[in-house]
């Protein structure tokens, strides 16, 4: 039976593939916005990138957690246990964020998030990468 990416993954795990796929994109996008200083809808790319997420963790990568904790695929503990702290923290962060900001027209509050902002973004996109990679390594 054909998937969606063409690989031996279950159809959800294939899902939350294309789901971060879209989220880095979002990412992407977001990081052009806030640089051309279009501040709202830079907020409102990072909520969509922020509910992407969430539908993947809670669709996905929660029920999974638990049947991947002892695969013999060398390395591939460290990077289950990287990509959840990092995961974890970025979601913490970025409802913070969100949840602090509320849709309001950016403030001075906003501005002086920018260095949590950026260095936000660098984990996220670095437990991205590393999602990316326990999936390539486990279905690839």
């Amino acid at each position: 039976m054909a998937t969606l990416l063409n690989t031996s993954a279950p159809m959800s795990s294939e899902i939350s593939m294309i789901l971060q796929l879209a989220t880095l994109a979002v990412l992407i996008i977001g990081f052009i916005i806030v640089k051309r200083k279009k501040h709202m809808t830079h907020g409102i790319t990072m909520f969509i990138a922020t509910v992407l997420s969430v539908i993947s963790i809670a669709t996905v990568m929660l029920p999974s957690i638990f049947q991947l904790a002892d695969t013999s695929i060398p390395g591939f503990n460290l990077l289950i246990r990287s990509h959840v702290i990092l995961g974890i923290t970025v979601l913490a962060v970025s409802v913070w964020i969100l949840a602090d900001w509320r849709f309001q027209k950016p403030g001075p509050t906003c501005f002086q998030r920018k260095n949590w902002m950026l260095g936000l973004s660098l984990v996220w996109t670095s437990q991205l990468i590393i999602g990316m990679l326990l999936f390539m390594m486990l279905y690839l």
